[in-house]
């Protein structure tokens, strides 16, 4: 009898098939699947359903690493010269990773449409037999360089390791230890080489390479011996390391030669820990040596009022405080550290392998505590303390020079806000929170609670030289501050970002991005600036133009806090915050008020970049300005433009802005003003200073008012007004 071979009865005949039989259709870009026969579901354990929409998105589940051989096979492919070959792994219905084996080649064209046909089989157990012999090679060829010498082999997979040497008779001894990393022993090793040897072997097992380290080894006489570790962790057929192997070379003899030459001509003379230049030859190598994906922190100690107490109590005295000094340090820093005396008074601590940002601060608080020295001179308290500034590497810098340079700024701070204190530099910090975000973190507890977040954002704002991370930092700041949902920064062409600054602490809704999904610039920029020209909280109940709502109810908005950016009466952009779902926003007056403040930082940035530039080496001075109990303003004497105001005029001047021009934000003139207190500063002298008593028409009171230079330049200079309320005193 003859067999119908239509289309359907051959599909039924090759569902039995074991290995997967599967048509697509190719066009521009896009792959569909046309067929796919049962065999190619139950090798990778998904139900049909689930199995169509895998292949829908077939690249999501393909390992990312092998991407481009899958892209490459395609291309192959569609060149039409026969069959092609190819290997990836990819995911099962159980979340496991297999080996698959697919032959592939073009079956029909049709213009731009492509019809493929594809073989795949699963080459799972085959892959590991391959891995375990090139495994096996490499140990066979690392066991050939290292005769006489301790062979290491852990496998991940059992968490066992072995430690291969020979006894004094040529034969090989094994010490096996098994659950090797669940139960860390380090009685063997000399304690401040363990947490560096154990983030060795924990680096080394997160992807393939090659490190290399050197520690002690306790023998039987309770003497250490040190051995130099070249490791290397190989991957497995899974796609994550599955063996670590390398050797250990007996190095004691050059080690401590070495270590007897660097105590001859690397040690300070008074204190014993590292002179300067040592200290920086120690951590450019460090430096050097170190993998981006672990974290490391130059910390500067600079002592306070040593110089009142050197000459007071005499230098005998202010050795011994130095070398007390030095002792705290060794004691707190761990081996691996590299602690060192860079000048007078001042050290330097060069701190590997963090877990975390908050263990260098939580160190440098520890230090400050520990140097804090109580001292007497003819019966008067002289208080002898420290400034610390904390640099991370790699968020803040990347070598000894930048590392240093963002940690001396940030004792500079220090030292500008009273001493006895630390700061870890800022500039970066929202490069922390995008990693942690990944993740999964809970962004909250990245907060300062203790500190004003105002200081948090002009810190920021003020030390980070890149606008957009510096803005993109005090969103995310604020959004999870204040628990919102979603905020972003939106201008027109003419503002200095290139792109729109978002960030969303969760998708609602459409699950998009807001300028994917509507377009952004034009509801920003025209319909929203159209109705709210000021700070305003919208909610979607209080509604009525119907474009507006149809928004509000497409991105799941349930209330939003726009302000809007304009410079000389004109609109640039705006920065909003918004809610979504059920959850309104309920701001108390104070917080509205300190958003206000947050806003007019941030506005100043936005619209006056190059002078934020220009005011970064006053950020102390703006500091101490923003807190004072006086009327504060910067003004460019060239065309009067408003740069800075501080607290108190936001306060009692809300309608006064950054971007103004003084004569009319403060006297409700057209014109400049006829005596002009800012005309009798003299760009000659950079010292002058100018005293007037002024009605200021935006405090509707009498001020005497005090002109100064903050930068004194024959073009754009700065000039500081300080103004006090006079009206009491001037009526009577």
């Amino acid at each position: 009898m003859a067999i119908d071979l239509s289309f359907e009865n051959f599909c039924s005949m090759i569902d039995n098939v074991i290995a997967g039989i599967c048509f697509f259709e190719y066009e521009e870009g896009e792959m569909t699947p046309l067929y796919i026969n049962d065999g190619f579901f139950r090798m990778l354990g998904y139900s049909k359903v689930q199995g169509m929409r895998y292949l829908e998105k077939i690249e999501r589940s393909i390992i990312p690493e092998d991407i481009p051989t899958y892209k490459q096979a395609i291309r192959d492919v569609l060149k039409d010269d026969g069959v092609v070959n190819t290997e990836f792994r990819t995911v099962t219905g159980s979340g496991g990773l297999r080996w698959v084996h697919v032959r592939g080649n073009l079956y029909a064209r049709e213009g731009k449409k492509y019809t493929i046909v594809a073989i795949i089989e699963d080459v799972t157990e085959r892959k590991s037999v391959e891995e375990e012999l090139q495994r096996q090679a490499e140990r066979l060829h690392i066991l050939s360089e290292a005769e006489g010498e301790k062979i290491i082999d852990y496998n991940a997979r059992t968490d066992v390791m072995i430690i291969r040497s020979n006894d004094e008779y040529g034969m090989a001894k094994d010490e096996i230890h098994s659950r090797y990393m669940q139960r860390f022993d380090a009685s063997t090793i000399y304690k401040e080489d363990v947490a560096y040897y154990k983030a060795v072997l924990e680096s080394l097992l997160k992807s393939p390479k090659h490190d290399t380290i050197e520690f002690r080894i306790r023998r039987f006489d309770d003497d250490y011996t040190w051995y130099q570790a070249n490791l290397t962790s190989l991957l497995g057929a899974e796609g994550y390391v599955t063996r670590i192997v390398g050797r250990m070379i007996n190095i004691n003899e050059k080690k401590l030669k070495e270590m007897e030459l660097l105590l001859r001509a690397e040690k300070d003379a008074l204190t014993g820990i590292y002179n300067q230049g040592a200290t920086e030859q120690l951590i450019h190598s460090a430096l050097e040596d170190t993998n981006e994906n672990v974290l490391s922190a130059l910390m500067i100690i600079d002592l306070d009022n040593f110089k009142e107490a050197n000459d007071l109590l005499g230098h005998a005295n202010g050795d011994q405080l130095l070398e007390k000094t030095a002792e705290a340090l060794k004691e707190m820093f761990k081996g691996g550290d590299v602690i060192g005396r860079i000048g007078g008074d001042e050290f330097l601590v060069y701190m590997r392998n963090l877990d975390s940002i908050s263990d260098a601060d939580e160190m440098a608080g520890n230090i400050v505590k520990k140097v804090n020295y109580e001292l007497e001179f003819e019966g008067q308290p002289i208080h002898v303390t420290c400034s610390v500034g904390v640099a991370v590497y790699p968020y803040h810098g990347k070598t000894y020079e930048e590392l240093f340079e963002k940690a001396d700024r940030a004792v500079y701070t220090v030292k500008a806000n009273g001493k006895d204190g630390y700061r870890v530099y800022h500039a970066a910090s929202t490069t922390v929170y995008h990693a942690n975000r990944k993740v999964g973190y809970d962004m909250t507890k990245t907060l300062d609670y203790d500190r004003n977040i105002e200081d948090q954002v002009m810190q920021i704002l003020f030390e980070d030289k890149v606008l957009e991370s510096a803005l993109r930092s005090s969103i995310e700041l604020m959004t999870a501050k204040y628990q919102f949902h979603r905020g972003y920064i939106c201008g027109n062409d003419s503002l200095p970002i290139s792109r729109n600054i978002q960030f969303t602490v969760k998708q609602y809704a459409t699950g998009k991005e807001a300028d994917e999904h509507y377009d952004l610039k034009r509801v920003v920029n025209e319909i929203l600036y159209a109705s709210f020209p000021s700070l305003t909280m919208i909610h979607d109940y209080d509604l009525t133009a119907e474009e507006m709502h149809d928004y509000f109810q497409a991105e799941g908005i349930k209330s939003m806090l726009y302000y809007p950016l304009t410079s000389k009466g004109e609109f640039q952009g705006a920065i909003v915050f918004e809610n979504h779902e059920d959850v309104q926003m309920e701001l108390s007056k104070s917080q509205m008020a300190e958003i206000r403040s947050l806003f007019r930082l941030m506005e100043a940035n936005i619209l006056q970049i190059g002078l934020m530039d220009r005011m970064q080496n006053f950020v102390a001075q703006i500091a101490v300005f923003d807190n004072m109990d006086s009327f504060v303003y910067v003004v460019n004497p060239d065309n009067y433009e408003i740069t800075f105001i501080n607290k108190k005029v936001v306060v009692d001047s809300p309608h006064v802005k950054i971007g103004d021009v003084c004569y009319k934000a403060l006297q409700n003139r057209d014109t400049p003003c006829e005596n002009c207190i800012l005309r009798n500063l003299d760009k000659n002298d950079s010292h002058c200073r100018c005293t007037e008593e002024i009605f200021n028409y935006s405090l509707r009171s009498w001020t005497r008012c005090s002109a100064s230079w903050l930068e004194c330049r024959e073009e754009n200079g700065l000039a500081l007004l300080n103004s006090f309320d006079i009206s009491e005193y001037f009526m009577g």
